[in-house]
């Protein structure tokens, strides 16, 4: 577990020290209203763990990204990883997985939205 946490403070260390403030702000700010779907997509290949989870959320926070899309950022990475769904296609059928993919999508955004209301 410790890799995965080192690698999570590694990648929030990076978005805070080298990732414009504006251009966080511009694309995932409060104030653009498609910056939770993208996020939540955006999350998918990521493959977000939770010990990376909370560096890299922090980081992205505090470079001015909503909090309703960050919070979609970790729910699409953490619930739709790829090796995650490659495995789930191998043994369901794929409308299921297909189902389960729109599931957690739709989690992921509607969440990023109500986040952002509260």
């Amino acid at each position: 577990m410790l890799i995965y946490l080192l690698m999570g403070v590694g990648i929030g260390a990076a978005i805070y020290g080298y990732l414009p403030q504006a251009f966080v702000a511009r694309l995932a700010g409060p104030g653009n209203p498609f910056a939770i779907p993208v996020a939540a997509v955006i999350g998918i290949p990521l493959y977000i763990r939770a010990e990376t989870a909370i560096p890299v959320g922090l980081a992205l926070s505090q470079k001015g990204m909503s909090m309703g899309a960050v919070i979609a950022l970790i729910i699409g990475g953490a619930g739709m990883a790829i090796p995650e769904m490659s495995m789930l296609a191998s043994i369901f059928r794929k409308r299921l997985v297909a189902s389960i993919v729109v599931v957690i999508f739709a989690t992921a955004v509607i969440g990023g939205y109500v986040f952002n209301m509260i």
